[in-house]
């Protein structure tokens, strides 16, 4: 996101001009907009895909009182935002439209074909069929397991510890032979590794187990005691 802070800083008088005439030949992949909150920018962002240009299509604007044909490059915006840039952090809700804007394959990264095969060989699993494992793997499966892959918690926490943390949060997983047996059903995969994740638990007070998608650590300055 920085060359998009970087334009915003830079005077604009000093960018590259569009070639209207060729607007279709540009690559845009995205229109933004800054508005200064305390002197930072928040930025807004639309993503912009070629389904935009009316260059091809055939096109009326009203003109007075009469409608005529659309003859100059144009283009229509999209209803949403696809991300905000603000005090350093990028806000989104879709993944998929913000990599087509943003490279951000270093932050979410998906297992490899070979990585994910690594991970049904761990001593900790038993897989009747690991090619069908990998075949079957989508990309927010491949995405949990590259999470779990780097947070090494396999590695640190034996069988029988992540047996018994799994029944604490109402999940019931399958031991054969001292191994955890990846269930085949991705419904059930996607739960299982979702807490593998630490992204389950069990609520302290209403003994609700809920998801999260967000694993931020709490700050010791963050506690607070609601009950003695």
């Amino acid at each position: 996101a920085q060359p998009i802070l970087d334009t915003i800083n830079a005077n604009f008088m000093s960018l590259d001009q569009i070639d209207v005439g060729a607007f279709d030949k540009e690559g845009i992949k995205a229109l933004f907009i800054a508005i200064r909150d305390n002197n930072e920018p928040v930025v807004y962002i639309q993503r912009f895909t070629s389904q935009q240009l009316l260059k091809r299509k055939l096109t009326l604007v009203l003109d007075g009182n009469a409608f005529r044909r659309l003859s100059p490059p144009a283009f229509t915006l999209d209803t949403s935002l696809t991300c905000i840039i603000e005090s350093g952090k990028v806000k989104f809700k879709s993944l998929q439209k913000l990599r087509s804007i943003i490279d951000i394959a270093e932050l979410y990264r998906e297992a490899t074909d070979e990585e994910v095969h690594q991970f049904a060989c761990h001593d900790s699993f038993s897989v009747f069929d690991r090619d069908e494992f990998v075949r079957n793997s989508d990309q927010q499966i491949r995405k949990h397991i590259h999470d779990i892959v780097t947070s090494e918690i396999l590695e640190i926490h034996g069988v029988d510890t992540i047996r018994k943390a799994a029944k604490s949060t109402s999940l019931s997983i399958e031991i054969e032979g001292g191994r955890i047996v990846l269930p085949t059903q991705k419904k059930e995969l996607k739960n299982f590794l979702q807490f593998l994740r630490e992204s389950r638990y069990l609520g302290p007070i209403s003994g609700t187990t809920y998801v999260t998608n967000s694993r931020r650590p709490a700050e010791q300055r963050d506690q607070r005691t609601m009950f003695p």
